[in-house]
């Protein structure tokens, strides 16, 4: 079996959690015994492998490279957003790749750059399409579907005329994959993948199972800890405002993750406590080590929420927002989720403060075997054995 694996990102380039999820699960394929290629993007075009893999990069071709710092005015990315709706500038070239590797299966993820028109370059040759949604990119062009404070109840104008190509080409791919069962139902109550096959697999990580045992690092102390992008949607802001109504004392605040100067001085305006440390980007399995609790307060619907799993392997206690697919990860700890328009996580810290030394987190190994990686890779094989 031959698979042409799509994502907009691919090793070494990172700016989430589908890149590793992506990567991860080519790898583990590959060792289930399919013929294992990548097509991505790059600021230049190139073929290499990557840990026996062959990726094929292409160059974008669209006004910019979107994953830089480099600011961009509002009509260049109108123009980027309409190039990306239906873009047929890489067809000579995906057609070669197509004609020399002659996948079986087309296995498409973050499509941002490259666009639906790779759906119907596939099935012009026959080539089955499996798309794994892992963001809102299919109806919002900035895939949140959040916009200032608030998530998106429906779509705006832009977004609802962006997503009229995407929602009819949709309908005419072979198997439809949700990370989660909220995002999946989300596209299917927004019409998309009319009539296509679907499924839900969760996103898969390498980890032995430990059953909780937890203990404070300090007996007087809670440290809880934040890691990921530090912005509004992530809820970065609210937590802090959740932090500056907290009754007790003891507890301290570390937040991983790269935050530029001016915005950090607006976090500080928020909350500037003395217990809260910035420790700038930092690697999670040196993160994990300074924390009791770990807080995924998100605003915006989370497709996921990779980062509670993490939390989970890494045995620390998990509190987080109700919003998106993160609930069905927290489904054994409906007590530690919160709300995140009401006074909830503030409660929820100082409730935990309070119990410090009776903290308990239920992590069942049946349930925790539906993230097991070689549990997702072994779903995803034979979803495309079946098709």
């Amino acid at each position: 079996m031959k698979l042409l694996i799509v994502n907009t990102l691919y090793h070494p380039y990172k700016v989430g959690g589908a890149e590793i999820s992506v990567q991860a699960l080519a790898e583990k394929l590959k060792k289930r015994g399919a013929t294992v290629a990548v097509l991505t993007l790059g600021e230049s075009e190139g073929k290499e492998e990557v840990n026996g893999i062959t990726v094929w990069r292409l160059k974008i071709e669209n006004v910019f490279w979107p994953f830089s710092d480099a600011k961009q005015s509002t009509l260049n990315k109108v123009k980027w957003h309409f190039n990306d709706v239906y873009n047929k500038r890489y067809d000579a070239k995906v057609t070669t790749i197509l004609n020399s590797f002659k996948p079986h299966v087309m296995f498409t993820n973050n499509l941002g750059g490259f666009s639906v028109r790779l759906w119907d370059l596939a099935k012009s040759k026959n080539i089955k399409v499996v798309h794994t949604i892992r963001d809102y990119y299919l109806q919002c062009p900035k895939t949140t579907k959040f916009n200032g404070e608030h998530n998106c109840v429906q779509l705006c104008t832009s977004c609802k005329l962006y997503a009229i190509k995407k929602k009819k080409v949709s309908a005419g791919i072979d198997y439809v994959v949700g990370i989660s069962r909220y995002v999946l139902q989300d596209h299917l109550e927004n019409g998309y993948f009319q009539q296509v096959k679907n499924k839900v697999i969760y996103n898969g990580f390498v980890f032995n199972y430990q059953a909780e045992n937890f203990k404070l690092m300090n007996p007087n102390e809670v440290v809880f800890g934040y890691i990921g992008q530090i912005n509004k949607e992530k809820g970065v802001e609210f937590m802090l405002e959740s932090f500056s109504k907290v009754k007790h004392d003891n507890w301290k605040l570390v937040i991983a993750g790269k935050v530029a100067p001016d915005y950090l001085q607006t976090l500080k305006a928020i909350n500037n406590s003395v217990k809260i440390e910035y420790l700038g980007y930092t690697d999670s399995s040196e993160f994990y080590k300074k924390i009791d609790v770990l807080i995924v307060p998100s605003l915006w619907h989370e497709p996921f929420g990779r980062v509670v799993l993490e939390g989970i392997i890494s045995n620390k206690m998990v509190i987080s927002s109700k919003n998106g697919g993160i609930k069905e990860i927290m489904n054994q700890n409906p007590e530690l989720t919160f709300n995140t328009h009401r006074d909830e996580l503030t409660r929820l810290i100082d409730r935990i403060i309070e119990n410090k030394h009776k903290l308990s987190f239920i992590n069942n190994k049946e349930f925790m075997e539906k993230f097991n990686l070689e549990s997702t890779a072994l779903e995803y094989y034979n979803l495309f054995s079946e098709i």
